[in-house]
């Protein structure tokens, strides 16, 4: 792994919550810094636009993109807005979703397996329109990351590849790889072999990795 995961990093402090114009980008820099510590041919690739991470000669792209139900990404909308500006309104209106909401927490909603799998179906659907502009820029070989804050049930965990591969069966283009990570794993749909594997991430490190990717966005 290209990222070395000092004390330093590990021991990193963040004094506020980040702005929701920056969620996308640490996601993004977190996707890589997880791809990094289970494949080494990712060390040298970078983060871009369109696709998110791209390999040096821009000939290989993943994509990067978060795995929330929708309901609950507004409510986390609303609280990063709350935080941001001490409207109470943000905080009525996501508690009005369901949820509750303090100064610098929030509990979502209860969902399950059947709700994380419609919400992956709709994610993935609208990544697969993306593939042929892609393709025509040149770029061969796609994949896609799905990332999510905290851990899936367990139904979800078990069949989401099923979802993924259902979906391209009907696709005229598809994706080579999808990735699936969350709560210290990372769960890798090989699409050309139809095998998943998934490969244990240490908690502690699961923790510096998103430390790392913070630290990023604060020095950008």
């Amino acid at each position: 792994m290209s990222i070395v995961l000092t004390d330093d990093i590990r021991n990193m402090h963040f004094k506020h919550q980040l702005k929701a114009e920056e969620m996308k980008y640490y996601t993004e820099n977190f996707a890589l810094a997880i791809l990094r510590s289970c494949f080494d041919i990712y060390d040298d690739w970078i983060v871009c636009d369109a696709p998110d991470l791209q390999s040096p000669d821009g000939s290989s792209g993943i994509e990067v993109t978060e795995l929330a139900i929708s309901l609950n990404k507004a409510i986390i909308g609303d609280c990063l807005h709350y935080w941001e500006t001490g409207d109470v309104k943000y905080k009525n209106k996501a508690e009005y979703r369901g949820a509750r909401a303090g100064e610098s927490f929030y509990i979502l909603p209860s969902v399950d397996s059947n709700d994380e799998l419609a919400a992956l179906e709709t994610i993935f659907r609208k990544k697969l329109i993306k593939l042929t502009g892609y393709k025509k820029r040149g770029i061969d070989k796609l994949g896609l990351i799905m990332v999510m804050d905290g851990l899936p049930l367990s139904a979800t965990a078990e069949n989401w590849a099923d979802v993924v591969r259902v979906l391209q069966s009907d696709s005229e283009e598809k994706y080579d790889k999808v990735f699936f990570t969350y709560s210290s794993v990372l769960s890798y749909y090989n699409c050309i072999t139809d095998t998943v594997t998934n490969y244990p991430i240490d908690k502690n490190d699961y923790e510096a990795l998103s430390k790392y990717a913070r630290s990023i966005v604060e020095n950008k």
